[in-house]
């Protein structure tokens, strides 16, 4: 159980919430609703005849939401100012002791709570929690959120995007590669689909070569035949950064292999 706070998921308009951390002073004690810090005119403090504290807010929280009482010591003022003569009293020498470890316990607490390495490495050990509030990846070491990648793969998926491209060429029986107009959706060559006159090529009778702006044939087509170059599924309208691999490009778009930096 925590030293410095507690939390709570409320009921609709539940206004009081309980505490048991000892604390100096009334304005150490903040509340949080959802992660936002709520002003101090927004609650009070009452002690019960028992000695129980609790927190009572002005205005019912909404059902399920997340409501942290914690105490904050303020760690930029001094709570007792000792003077050259002065009597040092049992309860000042008491009250600067408490309020220097007050904060330490609200140090340690915030510590445990962040994101640490992992034990014995290098690595960040997000100990199985989610990372909210990441923001929208610009390069290739950034972090990405769900919604990015969700918003990636259906564009890839169902078409939610630009039209794929097609280029015509016409075969003179020497020139085995051709120059695409466009930059294909990958570099396999079940990327874009080839017919010459009508008939449908294999796969592994050609690749996509260049910076997959190029259709390379193991043999050159015929004289005066009509070649095709369809772009299979869907370009994704979202700007991605350059320097992300998007892998190999399956006929299934579904099943294809992405690497998105690192996902989380």
């Amino acid at each position: 159980m925590a030293n410095t706070y507690q939390d709570y998921t409320a009921t609709s308009g539940q206004t009081d919430f309980a505490f048991t951390f000892d604390y100096l002073e009334d304005e150490h004690v903040t509340v949080e609703i959802n992660g936002a810090v709520q002003l101090t005119s927004a609650y009070s403090i009452i002690v019960e005849s028992n000695g129980d504290t609790k927190v009572r807010l002005n205005v019912g929280a909404s059902e399920n939401q997340i409501v942290r009482v914690r105490r904050k010591s303020q760690p930029d003022t001094n709570l007792v100012d000792f003077v050259n003569g002065s009597v040092l009293t049992e309860s000042e020498l008491d009250r600067a002791y408490l309020h220097n470890r007050y904060l330490a316990e609200e140090i340690s607490e915030l510590n445990d709570a962040s994101l640490q390495l992992e034990q014995g490495g290098t690595q960040w050990d997000a100990q199985g929690k989610r990372i909210t509030n990441v923001g929208t990846p610009t390069a290739l070491a950034d972090a990405t959120t769900k919604a990015y990648v969700d918003g990636i793969a259906s564009a890839i998926a169902t078409g939610v995007g630009l039209t794929p491209d097609f280029n015509k060429f016409t075969g003179n029986g020497t020139t085995d590669t051709f120059s695409l107009s466009f930059t294909t959706n990958g570099v396999a060559s079940s990327a874009v689909l080839v017919s010459i006159d009508g008939a449908v090529q294999d796969p592994d009778d050609y690749t996509v070569a260049g910076g997959a702006d190029e259709i390379q044939f193991d043999t050159p087509p015929a004289n005066l035949s009509e070649i095709l170059v369809i772009e299979r599924g869907y370009k994704v309208a979202t700007d991605i950064p350059t320097e992300y691999d998007w892998g190999s490009v399956a006929t299934d778009p579904v099943s294809a292999s992405y690497s998105y930096g690192q996902i989380v």
